[in-house]
C-alpha cells in the first residue's frame, strides 16, 4: 500500500454502513406524529441524506417548517433516530476487511460523518467495536458540517497528521467536496445512497464500484 498515505477518512452512512431504511423510519415517525402524509420512499431519502439530520428533517417535512418548529423536529429525530438506529443497520459486505487492511499496513482509520456525533458514535462502537477507529467524529450543533473542513481538520490534529497524508472515501458529493476542500486525494464509492452519474459530475479521484476496487486503488496511488 501507498506509505504515503497515513489516514482513511471514511464516510459512515453509505459508505460503511447502509442506515437508509431506520433514518427513513425516524423521519416517518415525525410525520405520523404531526399529521403529516409519510408518502417518501427509500430512494426520496437517499435524495435526502448527507447534508446533516436538520436537513434531512427539513426535505422530510417539504420545507414546510418555521425555524422554530425545525429546530423542535430536529430534537425529536435525534431522540427517535437514536432509539431505532441499529434495527436495520449494517456494515456492507467488505468495508470491515477493508478497514483491517488498512489498519494492519499500519494506516490510520478515521469516521467523519454528518450524522449526529451519539448516534455516530454509538453505531461504530457497536457495529465495528470500540476504538476500532483511530478517531470517529459526528455533527455537533457548534461545528458546521461537511464539506466544511472544521470537523476534518479536529480528526488530524488529533491524529497529528497534514490533509496531503490522507485519503477521503464517500459516497456522496458532499465526500467529494470535503476532500477537495481539505487538500487531499478522494474516492467516491458507488453502493451507497447517490448515483455513479451524479458522484462523476464532481469530479472524484477515484472511483470505488466495490471494497476490493478500495484496495486495488491504493496499489495504484
Amino acid at each position: 500500500m501507498n506509505s504515503k498515505i497515513k489516514c482513511v477518512i471514511f464516510d459512515l452512512d453509505g459508505t460503511l454502513v447502509n442506515t437508509i431504511i431506520d433514518l427513513g423510519r425516524a423521519c416517518d415517525y415525525l410525520l405520523e406524529n404531526n399529521g403529516f402524509e409519510t408518502h417518501w420512499t427509500v430512494d426520496d431519502y437517499k435524495a435526502f441524506v448527507g447534508n446533516g439530520a436538520k436537513l434531512l428533517v427539513d426535505r422530510a417535512f417539504s420545507g414546510n417548517l418555521s425555524p422554530e418548529q425545525l429546530e423542535e423536529q430536529y430534537s425529536a429525530f435525534k431522540i427517535k433516530y437514536d432509539e431505532i438506529k441499529m434495527e436495520n443497520a449494517y456494515v456492507y459486505d467488505g468495508m470491515r476487511e477493508v478497514v483491517n487492511t488498512i489498519k494492519s499496513n499500519g494506516i490510520k482509520a478515521a469516521v467523519c460523518t454528518n450524522k449526529p456525533n451519539k448516534a455516530a458514535r454509538g453505531m461504530v462502537e457497536e457495529l465495528f467495536g470500540k476504538d476500532f477507529f483511530d478517531a470517529v467524529l459526528g455533527a455537533t450543533d457548534d461545528l458546521p458540517k461537511k464539506p466544511d473542513t472544521a470537523m476534518a481538520e479536529i480528526i488530524l490534529a488529533m491524529l497529528n497528521l497534514s490533509a496531503d497524508e490522507c485519503i477521503w472515501i464517500g459516497d456522496s458529493s458532499v465526500d467529494i467536496e470535503s476532500a477537495k476542500n481539505l487538500g487531499c486525494k478522494s474516492i467516491a464509492v458507488t453502493w451507497g445512497f447517490r448515483s455513479v452519474e451524479s458522484l462523476l459530475e464532481f469530479c472524484p479521484d477515484y472511483v470505488a464500484n466495490s471494497p476490493k476496487d478500495i484496495m486495488d486503488i491504493f496499489k495504484k496511488i
